[in-house]
């Protein structure tokens, strides 16, 4: 099964010296299996020194408009280096189809939080929402070092001016004064508080959505959570800097000991077995292993493309970084992190 459809590359546009907004072509007969929902992401395929690389982008644009992604420069990153020194307009590259569960619901009045490239995500469920409900309110609060590395600067302000009195926008800078003191530096706990105290930030929300780097989501949701928010509000999407995933905690890691395994996958319907030798490190590289190719993207337990769930057997994980409480309890595991426990397995991937 081919997960990946080949797309044209319709436009490529410079957003701050080191960011970029990429647009794709959807020919009509992908157009359905393309629609996506604001907050979701896709996933690029390409093969970078013979070897497939995959990497997740979120999608910026509206409902309205074509999918195009943010992507922010990685300083020694293989697939943010080919976007930007050989990716041009009327190139392919192998997409697949929207995925995520960084998405709204039924807010109607939303606290959006974000740093850097994160805004990526944030700013397609604001433009979104605003074009379609005309009673949604958000405050965005949206860090980075000076203005020149503000992405989608100028759409933001024009989002602001059109739909006036909906969208209020806080600028955190980092390496570039502002006035207001209180606006200066990072968006941590103590930054979270101080908005807190001085009204800027109201907890009266249906939604909070954070986006960023993993330790700015961890504070701020810590900090929202002791100040009363309920935590089925907070909505956070992680990125992937590359690093190897980390156990949770020590006892996590002495449980999980390889076992060989009998796995069965389900994908689209179609059922695949393979073994799991216990020399394999998860069940995205046996399946691969194999010749059985399966979602997955990041390899590090955030994004969520490999999420599946447990029909037969047992698994524990390395780590997970995306799966809720209610996923886990009903059986779902990501199966880049996931290490047989059992010695009959099978993984259902069209599970929701």
């Amino acid at each position: 099964m081919n997960m990946f459809e080949e797309l044209t590359i319709s436009n490529i546009q410079s957003l701050t010296s080191d960011a970029k907004r990429v647009e794709f072509h959807i020919p009509q007969n992908l157009k359905a299996k393309f629609k996506f929902q604001p907050g979701q992401y896709i996933t690029l395929k390409k093969k970078i020194n013979n070897v497939d690389e995959r990497r997740s982008y979120s999608i910026c644009s509206s409902i309205n408009n074509p999918i195009a992604i943010g992507v922010k420069h990685v300083q020694n990153g293989l697939f943010s280096n080919f976007i930007f020194d050989e990716l041009k307009p009327g190139m392919k590259l192998d997409v697949m189809p929207p995925n995520g569960k960084f998405v709204q619901k039924n807010e109607k009045n939303f606290l959006m939080i974000a740093a850097g490239s994160g805004i990526t995500p944030i700013i397609s469920i604001i433009s979104s929402t605003l074009q379609k409900d005309i009673s949604a309110q958000f405050t965005l609060i949206y860090g980075n070092k000076t203005t020149d590395s503000i992405m989608f600067h100028k759409e933001l302000d024009n989002l602001k001016d059109v739909f006036l009195g909906q969208l209020n926008i806080i600028h955190i800078l980092s390496k570039q004064a502002q006035d207001v003191d209180l606006l200066n530096g990072r968006i941590d706990q103590n930054k979270i508080e101080s908005l807190m105290s001085k009204k800027i930030i109201d907890l009266n929300v249906d939604g909070v959505f954070i986006c960023g780097p993993n330790s700015m989501i961890d504070n701020v949701s810590e900090v929202l959570s002791k100040g009363g928010l309920s935590k089925s509000k907070i909505h956070t999407e992680k990125f992937y800097l590359g690093q190897k995933p980390k156990f949770r905690n020590i006892k996590d890691a002495e449980i999980i000991t390889n076992v060989k395994s009998n796995v069965e996958i389900i994908l689209d319907g179609t059922r695949r077995a393979f073994i799991f030798g216990e020399s394999d490190d998860n069940i995205i590289d046996a399946a691969q292993a194999n010749g059985i190719d399966v979602p997955f993207s990041c390899k590090g337990g955030m994004c969520c493309t490999c999420r599946c769930k447990i029909t037969k057997g047992d698994v524990t994980m390395n780590a997970n970084y995306s799966l809720e409480d209610w996923e886990m309890e009903a059986g779902f595991v990501l199966a880049c992190q996931a290490v047989p426990q059992t010695k009959d397995i099978i993984l259902d991937f069209d599970a929701s």
